[in-house]
């Protein structure tokens, strides 16, 4: 909690992109600039060299063999070929990160280790949207620990804005590599998604909680808690018929799709469409958990 605050007080929400000298944006399709220059460009070297970067960046300090790098921008090449490639796109990633090298002068950022091992420093000079996001994030749950609500959306909401974009769109989505960022990115999307429903439920917020119910049914259509809302949308704007057409075609893809049967709140919840079609008769608080089904993508 501590370590949280202390995070919160040196880089508020909004301050670090604009004067961060490197930025890079990993959601919607990869991009880095350097102040107001973007980098890179549609060329073979420094295609790969942005490929170690994203890897670079997405793990931080964390060291990485020659041979797993060459296994990410290389994998199909013979061995001499590819390290000869490598080379050629590290050498392409220091220049094109820091042009005014001299010859022979250490790069600022990437640090060689050991036998054939590389890592990334990044210091206060970068920026990245998918840090951003983790970060908002842990400062949604921080206040969402605490009982400030407001706090809490504000930040789950910043999470969401991001995340709205598909992660690193332009890249072929079973890269063994990414699977698991893709994974954890798709994972806060949801759960921030989730708390907002849930939080602006409980303020009596239906408008915000049914905006996030769709964002959340585009993420994942198995929602139960999404689908809930909507439902209890249409039965208050007095649509009982639009309501039951929802709520069976959703019963219907979770059994033929997913092999699941009805929660018992799903079935309570057609029992009073069923019995009650009238708007003002079938109201009754929507379900305020999490699901039972895991996010589509993720599974």
């Amino acid at each position: 909690m501590a370590a949280a605050a202390a995070e919160h007080q040196r880089a508020r929400p909004g301050e670090r992109e604009p004067v961060a000298a490197y930025r890079a944006y990993f959601f919607g399709p990869f991009r880095v600039y350097r102040e107001a220059q973007i980098l890179g460009q549609r060329q073979q070297r420094r295609e790969r060299a942005l490929l170690l970067l994203k890897w670079f960046l997405l793990n931080p300090g964390t060291p990485g063999s020659m041979d797993q790098l060459i296994d990410i921008g290389w994998p199909d090449a013979a061995p001499e070929k590819a390290a000869s490639g490598f080379h050629v796109a590290m050498h392409c990633l220091r220049r094109l990160l820091e042009p005014e090298l001299r010859p022979g002068q250490k790069s600022s950022f990437i640090v060689r280790s050991g036998t054939g091992f590389y890592r990334f420093e990044p210091t206060e000079n970068w920026w990245t949207d998918a840090q951003e996001v983790g970060r908002f994030f842990r400062w949604a749950r921080d206040s969402d620990t605490r009982g400030d609500a407001r706090r809490a959306c504000f930040y789950y909401s910043r999470v969401t804005a991001y995340a709205i974009r598909p992660f690193l769109e332009e890249e072929e989505p079973h890269r063994p590599w990414l699977v698991p960022h893709r994974r954890r990115y798709e994972g806060l999307h949801s759960q921030a998604l989730i708390r907002l429903i849930q939080i602006h439920e409980a303020l009596g917020e239906l408008d915000e909680a049914l905006e996030y119910a769709y964002q959340l049914l585009r993420l994942d259509p198995y929602s139960e808690l999404a689908t809930t809302v909507v439902i209890e949308a249409l039965l208050r704007l007095g649509r009982p018929d639009h309501a039951r057409r929802q709520l069976y075609r959703f019963l219907q893809s979770i059994e033929q799709d997913l092999g699941a049967s009805a929660s018992s709140n799903l079935l309570t919840l057609r029992d009073r469409i069923t019995h009650s079609p009238r708007a003002d008769a079938v109201l009754g608080p929507s379900i305020r958990r999490a699901d039972r089904h895991p996010p589509g993508p993720a599974r």
